[in-house]
């Protein structure tokens, strides 16, 4: 290894552990080959749609999955309607993770929606228990505030 790698290596132009460009591409930026393409397809990419739908409309399944998939995406999440208790207490808890152990197991829900509705639910009940703890909590100060306030006047 040369002698002089450390200088060269101390004079250059970003500090360690800082990035070149710290900011990174901006949002909406397009590739330049992207440009490129739809530059090159200006002119004949409407007729190569209609093309390709005449190719689906006349059977080809393949054209067909690709019009499919480029409009009518797979949803990744979905609404679902599941009737739950109102939840209060957790005994309520309790209940609607039972409601929704039925509806996966009736096929209502898939079991990744009831994983994620079960989690809700954990969250929600952590929550509950914050502010039942919180409660609990300021019913005792005041409590014991009333009873040594009552000892200092006696």
């Amino acid at each position: 290894m040369p002698e002089n790698t450390g200088k060269i290596q101390e004079s250059s132009r970003f500090k360690r552990g800082q990035s070149g460009n710290p900011k990174g591409k901006p949002k909406g930026a397009r590739n330049k080959s992207t440009l490129a393409a739809e530059k090159l397809l200006e002119g004949s990419l409407e007729r190569i749609c209609r093309r390709i739908e005449e190719e689906a409309l006349n059977g080809n399944m393949q054209a067909a999955k690709m019009i499919l998939d480029r409009f009518l995406p797979v949803r990744k999440d979905r609404s679902i309607k599941i009737d739950l208790p109102s939840i209060d207490t957790y005994e309520d808890v309790f209940k609607a993770i039972g409601a929704i152990v039925k509806a996966v197991s009736l096929g209502e829900i898939s079991p990744s929606e009831g994983e994620s509705l079960s989690r809700t639910l954990d969250i929600y009940s952590t929550a509950l228990e914050t502010h039942q703890l919180e409660f609990r909590l300021r019913e005792l100060e005041t409590s014991t505030k009333s009873k040594s306030y009552n000892e200092d006047i006696e």
